[in-house]
């Protein structure tokens, strides 16, 4: 992991390295502020040694984040610092909330998430395995669904090293199992597995190297099982796998009942992060555009108004989105003075337990609560076709909690822009869908910020 033990907030560039990444700094970032900056420090970091060329010591970063709890702009790094202007870069750059424009943009390209195809960790693997939310729900749904169909056949997109779901399928009962792997390691260790469970017909499960838009199979099935999920759904590009599978590997390609997953969300809202001041410029520039990988516990992310879903992928979908452009209706999300308030207290409470003076902390905690960074993604599956079987990645109001998936975060401005209740964020979302499954998708926002 190019980042070490510190790449927990961002991930590293596979999908396995990205979804399972090390959560060390979670315990410190649920005591201390201080940990919360240092676990979401990690993601600029290692967002910073991606984009390449950085004059930002990596080190200094990390020194610098707990300076800003004690108040929140470097007194012991110098990096940032509080003047009269309000926040004032070590370049004496005034920072502070100036009137900034109502219209932002924001375009990537995601390479995360195709690159998972060429990278193997068993950690990361390990990480996705022992999600509580994401595995035992998996696992209840398959059985469910093999129950309700003795002898049923099925696909399993991205088995990995443990086939993990391809064994639960055969052991509910389960005729046929072809178990895809592309990553020629993962798909050694998955072989073990499986040579391994003697309590199944030998040859129930048969494990195949490639990618499944490339492979042949002797037989239609009657369920894919395909946790191909992003921290945007779409963007492990599952669109175009899916698409795949309906035309050449399914007996009934628009019966919901043929898929585990029946569907994936992705849910977005504006958020504020306690870190911008960190990557204003000239670091906000070095990113590119790509967005930052949060750990779906860190709190330094808050959320300014209610989610919506802003992608419904429905795998029985005869119309799944086609390779292109896809443009949706924009959303429009209202900032309430509850979410605010919550933020400010939230804030403010870690702020004083750095320990800070009540005083200091105050501003300190309004002015980042009361402000606008960027829009915040993550991913929601329904696994069953009465909805009863999710896995929420964050909470179903956006609530943080542990999960192997992150959430993606695009700062579309390169300070905080200063917000109040009842201001109007109103965002379009491109997305450009490849047809070849190792091709990154790219993402173009466009964010309004309309005042009340």
């Amino acid at each position: 992991m190019a980042c070490g033990m510190e790449a927990s907030s961002v991930g590293a560039a596979s999908r396995r390295h990205r979804r399972g990444a090390r959560r060390v700094s979670a315990a410190a970032a649920r005591r201390t502020f201080g940990g919360l900056l240092l676990a979401a420090g990690a993601a600029a970091r290692c967002a910073w040694r991606g984009a390449g060329g950085l004059a930002y010591v990596p080190g200094n970063l990390q020194l610098a984040l707990p300076a800003r709890t004690a108040a929140i702009f470097g007194r012991r790094s110098g990096l940032l610092q509080l003047g009269s202007a309000g926040l004032v870069g070590a370049s004496g750059v005034p920072l502070a909330w100036a009137d900034a424009a109502q219209e932002f943009k924001s375009s990537w390209v995601a390479k995360e998430g195709t690159s998972f195809l060429t990278s193997f960790s068993e950690e990361s693997y390990g990480a996705m395995r022992d999600d509580a939310r994401r595995t035992p729900a998996f696992i209840k749904a398959i059985r469910e669904r093999v129950s309700a169909q003795p002898g049923l056949t099925m696909l399993d997109i991205g088995t990995g090293p443990f086939a993990l779901f391809a064994l639960v399928a055969a052991r509910a009962g389960a005729k046929k199992v072809y178990a895809i792997e592309a990553n020629p390691e993962a798909v050694a260790r998955a072989r073990a597995f499986v040579e391994k469970a003697t309590d199944i017909p030998p040859g129930t499960i048969e494990v195949i190297e490639g990618f499944t838009t490339a492979l042949q199979l002797p037989e239609k099935v009657d369920l894919v099982c395909a946790e191909i999920i992003g921290a945007i759904a779409s963007e492990e590009n599952c669109i175009a796998t899916i698409r795949d599978a309906q035309t050449r590997f399914l007996k009934e390609p628009n019966n919901p009942e043929s898929y585990i997953p029946v569907g994936a969300q992705t849910f977005a809202a504006p958020v504020t992060y306690a870190l911008h001041p960190v990557l204003a410029p000239p670091r906000f520039e070095k990113l590119k555009g790509m967005p930052l990988r949060l750990n779906c516990r860190d709190e330094t992310l808050q959320l300014l108004a209610e989610p919506q879903m802003i992608e419904d992928i429905q795998f029985s979908s005869p119309s799944l989105p086609a390779p292109g452009a896809w443009k949706q209706n924009p959303w429009t999300f209202k900032v309430t003075s509850e979410r605010l308030e919550a933020n400010n207290k939230k804030y403010f409470n870690a702020l004083v337990k750095e320990p800070m003076k009540e005083d200091e902390a105050a501003p300190i905690a309004k002015e980042t609560a009361y402000s606008f960074s960027g829009i915040a993604f993550w991913p929601k599956l329904i696994l069953n076709t009465a909805g009863t079987i999710v896995v929420e990645s964050r909470g179903p109001n956006g609530e943080h909690q542990k999960s192997h998936w992150q959430t993606l975060m695009s700062l579309v401005t390169p300070i905080p822009v200063p917000i109040k209740a009842g201001d109007s964020i109103v965002l379009t979302e491109q997305v450009d869908l490849q047809r070849d499954i190792l091709s990154p998708g790219k993402y173009d926002l466009n964010v309004k910020l309309l005042s009340a």
